[in-house]
């Protein structure tokens, strides 16, 4: 039995959640529709998953039907890849329709949407997963093995820097992550 998804927010990252479903994981899993604030890129995601992995197109809402979308389809997961400062707005609206959730990182971009999120949480009973692409590396898996094991030592201070080169980096300052309001700031979206 295949588990139905729902993506909401259709830009540059819902690609890889996408491209799963309708790819290596197609056995156990269909996407039954699209939610986002541009019908292009909707349209240019069905493409997608016609010309390459030859399945009929889903149907396409616009994030003000996102409450239709849900009611029609009755998703088994709502996939969140919207900008970040609307991430809490998906996320507890589903589990208030009885959608468990996936969404990219970083969950939400405050502790008061935080809080929204785990008191959707318990009033609901659904799950949430965030995905932390990055976090999972093998070298940082391996770091915090070792921290874990006490094989360095008790850990006192951690510093984190983030270089951004002049390719992938210069992208976050070109689009919507260089204003803080929809990101939360580089060091809360690359968390």
């Amino acid at each position: 039995m295949s588990k139905t998804y729902v993506q909401v927010g259709v830009g540059g990252r819902a690609r890889f959640f996408y491209e799963a479903i309708a790819g290596p994981y197609r056995e156990t899993a269909r996407l039954v529709a699209f939610c986002d604030v541009n019908q292009t890129r909707m349209d240019y995601a069905n493409r997608i998953l016609q010309e390459k992995y030859g399945l009929d197109p889903v149907p396409t809402y616009n994030s003000s039907q996102f409450d239709d979308m849900i009611k029609a389809h009755k998703p088994d997961v709502v996939i969140v890849t919207s900008i970040d400062r609307t991430h809490h707005r998906y996320i507890v609206r589903a589990m208030e329709l009885g959608c468990d959730v996936l969404t990219e990182k970083p969950m939400t971009t405050d502790e008061e949407k935080a809080q929204a999120i785990l008191d959707a949480i318990r009033r609901t009973g659904r799950k949430l997963r965030v995905s932390f692409n990055y976090r999972y590396a093998p070298y940082n898996t391996k770091i915090r093995e070792l921290i874990m094991d006490g094989a360095i030592g008790d850990v006192f201070s951690v510093h984190f820097e983030w270089l951004l080169n002049t390719s992938h980096g210069a992208d976050y300052f070109r689009r919507w992550h260089r204003d803080k309001r929809n990101s939360g700031g580089l060091l809360v979206h690359k968390a």
